[in-house]
């Protein structure tokens, strides 16, 4: 009785992947079911090198949906580098080399919104229009990070986006909401 207990605890023990037989660990315990997964860290030095050649790669996204009546609506939007060098990283912020500063430029996003072929708004979105939302750090060391359409409100008639406001290269930022009315108005505000 007392072998079938030991072969029945044995048994459970392996399909539960607490001992395993074979594969040179000679039925020892091992703990890979509790381990944690290996965290993936990035490299940051690749990052970075992506970062700077994205300098010289503008996206564009275009959206088209139905609007009021049969007018049909279009959204273009060119998110692009301005080559201002305006934004120092301080090396506290440098992940990969604390020891130097980390100069870069401000981005924008160029937006077009057509009503059938007619252009009826045309406005660039840059860090500067959420300049009273922006904690100084972010003020002073940030980038807008392609801006994403997120759908036009009929009620509002408001062309409404979300976009991060970031330090380049690293993981300290905000997500920022905006809408652009019809009569060109721009409306920002922190996401809830």
């Amino acid at each position: 009785m007392q072998k079938l207990f030991v072969v029945s605890f044995l048994s459970v023990l392996m399909a539960c992947g607490q001992i395993h037989s074979g594969g040179g660990n000679n039925g020892t315990k091992t703990n890979d079911s509790l381990l944690p997964e290996e965290e993936v860290t990035p490299d940051i030095k690749k990052l970075r090198q992506e970062y700077i050649e994205a300098y010289n790669k503008p996206k564009f996204f275009d959206s088209s949906f139905k609007g009021v009546g049969r007018e049909q609506l279009k959204v273009h939007c060119r998110y692009f580098c301005l080559f201002d060098s305006a934004i120092i990283i301080p090396k506290r912020y440098i992940y990969e080399d604390t020891t130097k500063r980390f100069i870069t430029h401000s981005f924008a996003c160029e937006i077009t919104i057509l009503s059938n072929t007619d252009t009826i708004v045309k406005r660039t979105v840059t860090k500067q229009n959420f300049a009273h939302l922006l904690p100084d750090y972010l003020q002073n060391y940030s980038v807008i990070f392609e801006p994403d359409f997120k759908g036009y409100d009929v009620k509002r008639d408001a062309f409404n986006f979300t976009t991060s406001i970031s330090i380049p290269i690293t993981d300290i930022g905000r997500l920022y909401r905006f809408s652009i009315k019809r009569n060109g108005e721009l409306i920002v505000r922190e996401d809830e």
